[in-house]
């Protein structure tokens, strides 16, 4: 039961604020035009740039000027509006000058290879999502268990284009019986979550409709009454900012089935003290304590318990009870028959399982770190259950009598059952070396449901009874495909970093392939967040592969393959690690003979959009060509735009002398310099996302542009409708994975098959709009 961080990740893709000024207001800088001698890959932008450098400024930041070309560009005008229009306008000319149809074709076709997530169980029933064939959006489905142990047919629950023909499912919460389900709807992939209740039997909506949902964490009562859930402030409600909705100050509430509808008269039951921290609530099996297990920052969570018998005087807040406060580390915790179970990296970056009575918890007083301060867990009330190994526990879950643990090995998903006082341990076999990132149970029932999926082989949705002496795994529903996957090997190499450290890389390709140093490869990165990147299966580097080319996948520093120091060593000021690893590995394909600069092409969303325009603007000499999506590339000004403020405690905050100086040296619009010849590069962004704001990809794009003396060109795209990922439409991914290896393949000069159809119309490959 780690702490969720994908809510607050820019996963692969916001409003302008103006928090923590950290400057005088800035002064107008002349209009600078592109170079009379700029190449043609310039000269044709220029016209379109022209207008958005009129608002050019430069400030002096904590001593240093910084000049911001186009700053224009970072709020909705007419001026705006014009650019996106144009450049979506060129870039369009470009894919209809190069038409692709055996992409769009065959990409639709491994579309169409079912896509299973989020498993979750209520009783003997088990829920998940399921996208596949040529459906738009994942629908709810279910799985029930019998007396016997044996899984019914999956049967559809849900399908959120009964809501409308842009909507998605977000998340979803059985209740613990499973007689009801809990969900969140969102449209145009926004992820601004409606909460709505399902009666699983009849498959009926309840009158629930709860809005401002978004990214919701929900803990249902044992008697299936009630839930408590989060959500964001609602307008007349304090704290509220119309300018920044659905983004700061998330609280706790209850919610009693069949009270008002809308949520209006739910009690507010806890708050936090600063606009980025986020709780998540989790009743205990029996229904007497609530945890709240709340977010600070991506290498802090404290953990609180309230007792939901305890008075509580009118008006007031339920007493919530310090039980892990105050100290830099990640702690996520439940409570199971009277104990409390906790996962923490409190002294142990590789985390260790913790328990203690809840009785002798509340006795204990909570403890404030200081410095040289011993481990909280180490003296009474507390027993270490399961402890820090060589390898990084990822997940936990409790079953009945059986305590189930997830943890990295060699960067694969491995699973063993523990009796409850971490004795007794047995492995659960997995298919193969692959990835199994959350498991979850439901209070006294033995059975454990998870998700698996490998490079290799599609995702599963699988359950297990943890308490069996040689427990085997049973497939409840799965995806299916008839690629012929014994083409493709995976191999892994170790690079090493700049400074020695070595770094994992997977490396897929073709059984044929030779290093003869002309291998087209697509490398892709991360780096952040304490993100791993194991081994899943996704459809786009199965295209590649069949194409001949190589795919890569680099584990660098930042993620949690190793545990927290290694998340640490890309975080902060350390993130220039990071980008040295990327550069590492992209040396590395050279080196090896698997290929060279000319047929290296580099993707990266988000977080990983930012390592993206790192590169181009490190090392450019590296690689042909990017196709960088919803990245962040001015670190200078982006904790101005919400949610940023949450992402300080990842990369630092700008209004800070010391974070200002490592993030602007590394800040791709910063580093951008002219007469540099910079590789072929797409920048991508979409119009209603809610964790990156699109003025990151406008103001980069642009200043690219401007500067880049050689031929490759610089392309920007705006997706319409469209968001950071979440919810993302299959007509849409498919438009996106087809921009994408329309401009990839061109610009590593792939030999293009021949064409035994009429061309797609243009709709396929733009953003539908």
């Amino acid at each position: 039961m780690r702490p969720s961080v994908s809510a607050f990740v820019m996963l692969p893709l916001s409003l302008l604020s103006c928090a923590h000024p950290v400057a005088p207001a800035p002064r107008a800088a002349p209009p600078q035009p592109a170079p009379a001698s700029a190449p043609a890959a310039a000269r044709d932008t220029d016209a379109i740039n022209a207008p958005a450098r009129v608002g050019a400024v430069s400030e002096t930041l904590h001593g240093v000027e910084v000049a911001d070309p186009y700053r224009a560009l970072e709020t909705a005008s007419p001026v705006t509006d014009a650019w996106v229009q144009s450049q979506n306008a060129r870039s369009e000319a470009y894919l209809s000058s190069h038409p692709r149809p055996d992409i769009a074709r065959r990409l639709g076709e491994l579309l169409a290879i079912g896509n299973l997530r989020g498993a979750s169980i209520g009783g003997s029933r088990v829920f998940y999502t399921k996208r596949d064939g040529d459906r738009e959006q994942a629908v709810a489905m279910m799985s029930e268990r019998s007396a016997a142990g044996a899984w019914s047919p999956p049967r559809q629950l849900f399908d959120p284009h009964t809501l409308g023909p842009r909507s998605a499912i977000d998340w979803m919460a059985p209740s613990p019986r499973g007689r009801y389900l809990a969900l969140g709807v969102s449209q145009n992939g926004d992820e601004r979550s409606t909460l709505r209740v399902m009666e699983v039997a009849t498959g009926r909506l309840l009158p629930e409709a709860i809005a401002h949902t978004k990214w919701c964490r929900l803990s249902w009562l044992p008697d299936e009454s009630g839930f408590y859930f989060t959500r964001y402030p609602r307008e007349g409600e304090a704290r509220h900012d119309a300018a920044a909705e659905d983004t700061y100050w998330r609280a706790m509430f209850f919610h009693r089935l069949g009270a008002s509808p809308d949520g209006a008269a739910d009690a507010r039951v806890f708050e936090v003290s600063e606009r980025t921290y986020a709780p998540s609530p989790d009743v205990s099996d029996d229904g007497r304590w609530l945890v709240v297990n709340l977010f600070k920052g991506w290498s802090r969570t404290d953990v609180l318990l309230i007792d939901r018998r305890a008075p509580v005087a009118q008006g007031a807040l339920p007493r919530a009870v310090p039980v892990v406060v105050g100290r830099e580390s990640i702690s996520h915790a439940t409570v199971h028959r009277g104990r409390m179970f906790v996962l923490s990296n409190d002294r142990a970056p590789r985390f260790a399982i913790h328990g203690a009575p809840v009785a002798a918890v509340l006795a204990s007083p909570a403890s404030t770190a200081v410095r040289d301060e011993p481990a909280l867990f180490g003296a009474a009330p507390w027993r270490t259950v399961v402890a820090q190994g060589e390898n990084p526990i990822e997940d936990f879950t409790l079953a009945g009598d059986r305590l189930v643990v997830g943890h990295l090995q060699n960067i694969a998903s491995r699973l063993r059952s523990f009796a409850l006082d971490g004795t007794d341990g047995r492995e659960i076999p997995l298919p193969s070396e692959g990835s199994a990132p959350s498991i979850v149970s439901s209070g006294e029932s033995p059975v454990v449901v998870f998700g698996f999926q490998s490079f290799f082989e599609p995702s599963a949705v699988m359950a297990v009874d943890a308490r069996a002496h040689a427990p085997q795994p049973q497939v409840i529903d799965h995806a299916t495909t008839d690629v012929d996957f014994s083409r493709f090997v995976m191999e892994r190499a170790s690079i090493p970093s700049r400074d020695g450290t070595p770094i994992n890389a997977f490396v897929l390709r073709p059984r044929a392939a030779t290093r003869d140093g002309r291998n087209p490869v697509l490398l892709y990165g991360y780096g952040g967040f304490n993100v791993s990147l194991l081994p899943t299966f996704r459809r786009d580097p199965i295209y590649w592969l069949e194409r001949g080319g190589i795919y890569v996948v680099a584990n660098l520093r930042g993620g949690a393959e190793f545990g927290e120091d290694w998340h640490q060593a890309g975080a902060m000021g350390n993130k220039e690690h990071v980008f040295e690893d990327f550069e590492a590995v992209l040396g590395w394909l050279s080196t090896s003979r698997w290929s060279n600069p000319s047929r290296i092409a580099i993707n990266g969303g988000s977080n990983g959009g930012l390592l993206m325009g790192a590169m181009l603007t490190r090392a450019p000499e590296r690689f042909a060509a990017t196709f960088s999506s919803v990245g962040l590339y001015d670190m200078v000004r982006f904790a101005r735009f919400p949610p940023a403020e949450i992402w300080t405690s990842e990369y630092g905050d700008p209004s800070q002398p010391d974070a200002f100086r490592w993030l602007h040296a590394y800040s791709p619009y910063h580093r951008v310099r002219d007469g540099v010849r910079y590789p072929a590069a797409w920048i991508e962004t979409a119009d209603h996302d809610t964790r990156v704001h699109w003025a990151h990809s406008t103001k980069f794009a642009a200043r690219l542009q401007d500067a880049q003396a050689g031929d490759a060109p610089v392309y920007f795209y705006m997706q319409r409708d469209v968001g950071h990922g979440a919810g993302t439409q299959r007509s849409d991914e498919l438009r996106r994975l087809s921009r994408m290896f329309t401009f990839v393949e061109d610009r590593l000069g792939l030999e293009v098959p021949p064409q035994n159809e009429a061309a797609p119309q243009r709709s396929e490959l733009r953003g539908g709009q």
